[in-house]
């Protein structure tokens, strides 16, 4: 993943929810990306509009659960 992040010219590293690695973490900082690590890209989105408005609609639930009705 870092390898493939700097063959890109990608600016940040962002490892998903779960997953950490401090290796690779100071590897990407030494190389100058800003790492993201253990975060999921729907919570922080949702963290920060205030709600899923991106799928549009807002139940304040951030889950990937699909409800058994």
């Amino acid at each position: 993943m870092l390898e493939e992040t700097l063959a890109v010219g990608g600016r940040t590293l962002w490892l998903q929810l779960g997953s950490w690695h401090e290796e690779v973490a100071r590897l990407g900082a030494a190389a100058g990306l800003e790492v993201v690590m253990d975060r999921c890209v729907k919570i922080e989105h949702a963290r920060f509009s205030g709600g899923l408005h991106l799928a549009g609609f807002n139940t304040g639930v951030i889950s990937s659960r699909r409800s058994l009705r």
